[in-house]
Order: C-alpha cells, then sequence, then structure tokens
C-alpha cells in the first residue's frame, strides 16, 4: 500500500511539475513573438467562417463543394461592389471547425483552403473553439498542422497566457514590421468550456482571462495607440447578453440587426466574467466578431464597439430555419432587420471591410443556401 501511494505522490508531482514547465515564457517579455505583419490597403477584406463542423459524419467532398461556392460568392461580391483587383484578403475562422474528427479531416481542411489561399490570394487564420478539442486526435497535431501550412497564421508559443490561439496580426504599410501598423486584428483563446490549466475537468462556458487583456493591451501600446483594432474569438462573453437585455427589456436604443434566436452561452457567474471589451474600448478596439451560437447573427454597438455574432458556415451540425410564418418575436425583428422576404437557412459568412486607417469600416453578413432551383444569395449590410 505504500509502495501505491508513493507512486501516487510522483504521478501527482510528475503532472505539477510539466504544468510549471508549461507556463514557458513571459508574454509580456515576449510581444513580438506574438505577431504576424501583412500589407494594409484601404478597402482591406477579412471574410469570417465559423462553426464549420467537420466530424466523423461529414462528406469531405460535399463540404469542399459549399465552401468552394461560399469562398467564390464572397470573392465575386467584393469584386463586383469594389472593382477589380479587389479580393478576399484574410479568412478568420474563427472556431470549432471540427467535432469529433480525425486527422484526415484536418488534412483534408487545411489542404483545401491552402488550395483557395493560392487560388484567391488571401491569407487565412484559425482561432480554436471548444469542439476543436473534442476530436480524435492530440490536439498538438491540430496545432502543429497550422503552424506548418504555408498560408495559415498560426501561433502558439509557450506562455504564461491560457489557451492556444492568442496572437495578433498587424497590418503595416509595407507588410513588414519596419513600417506603422495601420490596423491591428487581434485573435484570442476565449477557452474550450473546460479548463486545460486549472485543476476543474468542467466549465459551463469560458472567457477572455485578465492575463489575456492585459497581453492584448500590452501588444496594442506597442503598434501604437492610436492603431484601431477588430477581435476575433469563439465564445461570446457578457458584453453580448448584458447588451441584449438592454435592447429587450430596458429599452436602450442601440444600434443592432440581423437575428438572435438562442443564447450567447453566457453563463452569468461574475467568476468567468470577462474585462476585455471594457478595457479594450478605451485603447482602439473598434469591432469584435465571435462564433459559437450557431442560431444567431445579431449584431450590436455597445459601449462604442460593434459586437457581433458571425452567420455560422454551412450546415453541419445544426442551425437556424427562418420562416417568415413565424411567430417568435425574434425571428419577425430579424426579417423585419434584413427586408427578406422568403424562407431561409441562417448559414454563410460574415464580411467586415476596412475602409479607412481612422478606424472606419463595413460589414455585411452574407446568407448563402445551396438549393436544386437555384442557389439562395443575399448580402445584408451593417
Amino acid at each position: 500500500m505504500t509502495k501505491r501511494i508513493i507512486c501516487i505522490l510522483l504521478a501527482v508531482l510528475a503532472v505539477l511539475a510539466l504544468a510549471g514547465c508549461a507556463q514557458g515564457i513571459k508574454s509580456s517579455e515576449h510581444l513580438d513573438d506574438y505577431v504576424f505583419t501583412v500589407k494594409y490597403h484601404d478597402n482591406f477584406n477579412i471574410l469570417q467562417l465559423t462553426d464549420i463542423h467537420w466530424n466523423a459524419n461529414s462528406s469531405a467532398m460535399a463540404s469542399k463543394t459549399y465552401l468552394d461556392k461560399l469562398l467564390k460568392q464572397a470573392n465575386d461580391h467584393i469584386v463586383s461592389t469594389q472593382g477589380s483587383g479587389a479580393k478576399i484578403d484574410l479568412v478568420e475562422i474563427t472556431g470549432d471547425s471540427f467535432m469529433l474528427a480525425n486527422t484526415y479531416h484536418v488534412e483534408t481542411f487545411v489542404d483545401f483552403f491552402e488550395a483557395k489561399a493560392e487560388e484567391y490570394g488571401f491569407v487565412y487564420t484559425i482561432i480554436w473553439g471548444n469542439h476543436d478539442h473534442h476530436s480524435l486526435y492530440n490536439p498538438n497535431y491540430l496545432a502543429d498542422t497550422y503552424k506548418n501550412a504555408k498560408h495559415c497564421l498560426y501561433l502558439e508559443p509557450k506562455d504564461d497566457l491560457y489557451g492556444r490561439s492568442n496572437f495578433v496580426i498587424n497590418l503595416t504599410e509595407d507588410g513588414t514590421r519596419a513600417t506603422k501598423a495601420v490596423w491591428m486584428i487581434a485573435n484570442l483563446d476565449s477557452g474550450a468550456s473546460f479548463s486545460e490549466t486549472e485543476l476543474s475537468p468542467f466549465r459551463d462556458y469560458d472567457y477572455i482571462r485578465p492575463e489575456q487583456t492585459e497581453w492584448w493591451l500590452a501588444e496594442h501600446a506597442a503598434a501604437g495607440e492610436d492603431v484601431p483594432c477588430i477581435a476575433y474569438y469563439h465564445i461570446p462573453q457578457d458584453e453580448n447578453a448584458k447588451a441584449w437585455e438592454d435592447v429587450t427589456e430596458k429599452g436602450a436604443d442601440y444600434k443592432n440587426k440581423y437575428f438572435k434566436l438562442e443564447g450567447f452561452a453566457d453563463n452569468g457567474n461574475e467568476k468567468y466574467a470577462s474585462d476585455f471589451i471594457d478595457k479594450a474600448k478605451d485603447h482602439g478596439l473598434k469591432a469584435a466578431f465571435m462564433g459559437h451560437a450557431h442560431n444567431d447573427d445579431w449584431t450590436v454597438e455597445y459601449m462604442g464597439v460593434v459586437i457581433g455574432c458571425g452567420v455560422k458556415t454551412g450546415t453541419e451540425l445544426y442551425y437556424a430555419h427562418i420562416d417568415t410564418e413565424s411567430e417568435d418575436e425574434a425571428m419577425k425583428a430579424g426579417l423585419k432587420s434584413v427586408g427578406i422576404t422568403e424562407n431561409f437557412d441562417l448559414i454563410g459568412a460574415s464580411l467586415v471591410t476596412l475602409t479607412g486607417s481612422d478606424g472606419s469600416f463595413d460589414l455585411e453578413h452574407l446568407y448563402y443556401n445551396e438549393r436544386t432551383d437555384g442557389d439562395f444569395v443575399r448580402w445584408v449590410k451593417w
């Protein structure tokens, strides 16, 4: 028995030692290690895809066909509205790319986006969602695949920050660090609904940690306090729920548009409340976009920041069916805000166009449904 207890204690000490080693570098002392640079131009286009959810039941062929048509529609729309030479510049994939998937799905997914990056001339970046952890591969394999993909901007330093996908993309005058940042695109890991680093196996839903906020504040200060920023992460934080309550229960007159048909996954526990938007709004944050809630694409301007749920991309798992005859008040309000008069599914993509270095941008949501009698395509501008 004594020998068994000693073995257990040694195992616990080994786990604690590994946890200590996992802390790695201090993010505050290595700010440059978290930065990509891409050349900025007016009308820089960022296409958000979210909650693609390739899984064991997915047909890779059918899923690739849908994504191929979606990307073509987005790029064609950009060219038709902005002129020849305009294109998708950056694709932000905001979590839950997979669920109960295997290495075949990962390789097929990354190979697809590598081919599309070559075809359209964009780079892409990927943020972790909660379900990306719930698959038949080692999470390190997924991270390494991202890091090794030629056109994928992905970093994961061994550091003291929570999560995996915390890094920034500085859009600079010449695409290098030699010139000033004009815009910052921040990527943050909003958690996985369970803890990887604390002695707590489950959590209702997760949040952006205070140390992540402090890290971003330092990155932003290094880029320049006058640099406007857009943040992308997966799980909506408490500001979404507070804004919705203000609009629906307190009569607040915020600018808001699109659909809100399910919860934002805010657990209401103050222990897990994020301070990111509250602090970042005073330091150049213009917008924050996320995914996670498949039946939402609600967007609101709250505390001076545009906060929006991206349109779920594709039909995997579940999504909302928008019915023009519905008596649901939220659905009727959503239909009124977009002016669409026929039934459709709440799937597609979101497009942000950075229109100037002053922090101005346009936001459009694409509803794209494949149909045998001609695909349903609607662009709605914020």
